[in-house]
């Protein structure tokens, strides 16, 4: 179990035996340590959309490392993965068909059909981040846990262009679509 603490004295835990598709090394542990350290609850518990904060605990890897999950991924989606949608995505795509074409907080989704599309063509990885379990019944107002898993923010093809949004890796046959952005 990691524990990173915040800025404001929260501890995030992390049980890191059970991510397998993102290892970290312990360089990498330790540089995230110092960066939650820099770090506000505000920041890492952030759930409003659109005001440019990402959601949980972003973690830096160089393009190498970014690639190389990225061709994980893609060996994952070649076995024709089962993709599901938590509710917050859905809630993110019927609420986007709900702006008009001008609106600036459009993003251009226009079904779970077309995020599905986005995910089996993935371009690329752009990021990787740890999310707060908020459903976790351990929770307190210093003790935070971490899904296991990382979110990974992806890049690939939807009707308008590229689309991005964020994914999690549950399993070599199951992936599940947190949020469209």
């Amino acid at each position: 179990m990691e524990i990173f603490v915040s800025s404001d004295g929260t501890q995030y835990k992390w049980d890191r035996d059970n991510e397998y598709f993102v290892i970290l090394t312990d360089t990498e542990i330790k540089l995230l340590k110092f960066k939650v350290q820099l770090m506000s609850d505000d920041e890492i518990l952030n759930r409003e959309s659109g005001n440019g904060i990402s959601m949980g605990i972003p973690v830096s890897l160089s393009r190498e490392r970014l690639a190389g999950i990225k061709n994980k991924l893609i060996d994952i989606l070649k076995t024709g993965p089962f993709i599901d949608f938590e509710q917050h995505a859905i809630e993110r795509i019927v609420e986007d068909s709900l702006f008009s074409d001008g609106d600036p907080r459009k993003r251009g989704w226009i079904s779970q059909d077309e995020a599905k599309r986005c995910v089996m063509t993935a371009r690329y990885v752009s990021g990787v981040r740890l999310n707060v379990d908020f459903q976790n019944p351990d929770n307190t107002e210093k003790v935070k846990h971490l899904h296991t898993q990382f979110a990974l923010v992806i890049q690939g093809e939807k009707t308008t262009g590229d689309g991005r949004l964020v994914l999690v890796i549950l399993s070599e046959k199951v992936i599940t679509i947190i949020t469209v952005l």
